[in-house]
């Protein structure tokens, strides 16, 4: 044994915690279910036989016996005993195979096998209780269970022969350990120790070799076994005896190439990813200057205008106070009682409309309706909801059909894509491949270097929504008016007197009101609704104006409440456009107890 040989996993701690459990209550005397009474029981005796060779491959091959004298109270408490092994060892496969029970006369015994958590557990008996004392044979084959120490000075057969995962004392404890085969018995290194107790125990117990027909054998007891604690024996021998499975052995292209390629992949993608997000960000650019602007063209309703700029409002209420300062409609209150008012739309000149998405809009909400009609969105309705979020995705149609905006390919984001993906297939069979091995940093860097490399690769393949030259020009003219909306009112006064076609009254001043309030949608779409509705309603205040035509009800709440009453209106709509309806729907000195293999648990049934 060895220091450095790796003690036993949190499984074992966990189970020796549940199995020293029942003990426990017992102990204090605390009426515990029949289900825990399973443990209460003992064996008169346990011994183990181990036949320790090689197959033809040279590989280690172990047959076990073990008999099992179990001594259960006479009430019906027990079904028999449960034996279980690991389904691995030091990193290949090592599950008990060839399973057989017979009692004490040679005739079999019923028994089921599961595999779960990994261990293997032989569950003996049936439906039938069983009383006093019952012996259970259980013999079965190990493979691969001589394993090569850390430091590879010599290969070790380290196994503990009863388990540490038991509640139950036993009276009499020994074992053997046979060592038939020549090659085997030849490369004996002479070391070799036993120890016992609990967990982790380092105390010695006595390990008695002997040679004889049968070969070297190496004896351990009769003694008393106390529960929750184990028997552990070490055999040393001479390094490369034995074969070991290729689970264990050094694999580059198994251990450390999955790693390299994930991580190439990962930058791959990764870089094709950048260049693509590179490319969407290049085409919005056209001059690179941005000059206020007072206005926005006729055919940038905020349908289509919301896309082109990237802005971060809903579009679909800026909309709608666009065809209400417009003129198209006019936005009214219907007050459901004396605190709370949804808003409505009534027609007022539907030949206003100055763009076919406007008009779009005009028959979405009021059909073929002539002026005077009253259209008011419903709370929850699923059909204004689809037909609204259409409307929506119709104005980035738009965009795109007037030649604003492109889908197009990095071309250089394409080809590393590609090249990650390739290198991800690669590493995928690469860790399909050592699936076996227990090698978990492999395994969680090669998943994520896949998992980077997937989404990366996706961003550098996929078609990219981009700006055309007139869409990056349109950008720069919607970026100019959200900077007038933005600065200070001496300075867009100052850009308003600098523009000849700004919109005037009769007596020659510019129309400042009616500029701005066609520029509160476009307030809306950029996040300024409340700034903005501060300007106009001062400036409706300056003018004498109670309530603007296309908001009647602000004679209600005062023009100072309107950026308060829009923030309402916009929450009101966006919750009626996006409502959908709900549905109900685990050898050499330095060892300890418990450091070898095997072991596993026992209990009742």
């Amino acid at each position: 044994m060895h220091p450095h040989r790796r003690a036993r996993s949190s499984r074992r701690t966990l189970l020796a915690v549940c199995s020293a459990a029942p003990l426990a209550l017992l102990s204090l005397g605390v009426a515990m279910p029949a289900s825990a009474d399973t443990e209460d029981f003992s064996y008169d005796s346990w011994h183990g036989r181990y036949e320790i060779g090689v197959d033809d491959e040279g590989r280690a091959v172990v047959e076990v016996t073990e008999t099992l004298v179990a001594r259960f109270p006479d009430i019906d408490q027990n079904r028999g005993v449960v034996r279980a092994l690991p389904l691995r060892y030091e990193g290949a496969p090592a599950a008990p195979e060839s399973i057989s029970v017979v009692d004490d006369r040679g005739e079999p015994v019923a028994f089921d096998v599961d595999d779960e958590d990994g261990f293997r557990a032989v569950l003996t008996g049936d439906d039938a209780y069983v009383h006093g004392v019952q012996t259970y044979v259980v013999s079965y084959t190990l493979h691969d269970v001589v394993a090569t120490v850390d430091d590879g000075s010599v290969d070790e057969f380290s196994w503990d022969l009863v388990p540490l995962e038991r509640a139950q004392d036993i009276e009499r404890f020994s074992a053997e350990l046979v060592f038939a085969d020549d090659a085997l018995e030849n490369a004996l290194t002479g070391s070799a120790a036993c120890y016992t107790g609990p967990a982790e125990s380092t105390e010695r117990c006595d390990l008695q070799t002997r040679t004889d027909d049968e070969g070297t054998v190496f004896a351990v007891g009769p003694l008393p076994m106390p529960a929750l604690s184990g028997v552990t024996v070490a055999v040393g021998i001479e390094t490369g005896t034995v074969v070991q499975p290729p689970e264990r052995l050094p694999s580059f292209a198994l251990d450390g190439l999955p790693i390299i390629l994930s991580g190439l992949a990962a930058t791959a993608g990764g870089i094709g990813g950048s260049l693509a997000i590179a490319m969407r960000r290049r085409r919005r650019r056209a001059t690179g200057v941005v000059v206020a602007q007072y206005d926005v063209p006729a055919d940038l309703p905020p349908l289509v205008a919301g896309p082109i700029a990237g802005a971060p409002g809903p579009a679909l209420p800026a909309e709608f106070v666009h065809l209400a300062v417009t003129g198209v409609m006019r936005i009214e209150e219907e007050r459901a009682d004396a605190d709370a008012s949804s808003p409505s739309f009534r027609l007022v000149d539907p030949a206003l409309v100055g763009d076919p998405l406007d008009a779009r809009t005009v028959s979405e909400l009021f059909g073929d309706a002539s002026p005077g009609a009253l259209f008011t969105p419903p709370d929850e309705d699923e059909g204004f909801a689809a037909r609204m979020t259409k409307l929506t995705s119709e104005g980035v149609a738009q965009a795109g059909e007037r030649g604003y905006l492109e889908k197009v390919r990095s071309r250089a984001g394409t080809i590393l894509g590609i090249a990650a993906l390739a290198l991800v297939v690669t590493v995928v069979v690469l860790l399909m491949a050592g699936a076996g091995r227990d090698n978990p940093a492999t395994l969680s860097i090669g998943i994520t270097g896949v998992v980077l490399a997937v989404v990366a690769a996706v961003t550098g393949l996929v078609r990219h929504r981009v700006h055309t030259r007139s869409g990056a020009e349109a950008r720069e003219h919607l970026a100019g008016v959200r900077e007038f909306i933005r600065v200070a009112e001496a300075d867009r006064l100052r850009v308003l007197q600098s523009y000849e076609g700004a919109e005037r009254t009769p007596d020659g001043a510019v129309d400042v009101v009616r500029l701005y309030e066609r520029l509160l949608p476009y307030a809306m779409l950029f996040g300024f609704e409340k700034q903005w509705a501060d300007v106009l309603a001062t400036r409706y205040r300056e003018s004498d104006v109670a309530a603007p035509l296309w908001y009647p009800a602000l004679l209600a709440h005062g023009a100072g409440g309107l950026g308060s009453t829009l923030s309402q209106f916009t929450g009101s709509l966006s919750s009626s456009v996006s409502y959908t309806s709900s549905s109900a729907g685990g050898s050499t000195g330095g060892g300890f107890s418990g450091s070898g293999g095997g072991g596993g648990f026992s209990g009742g049934r």
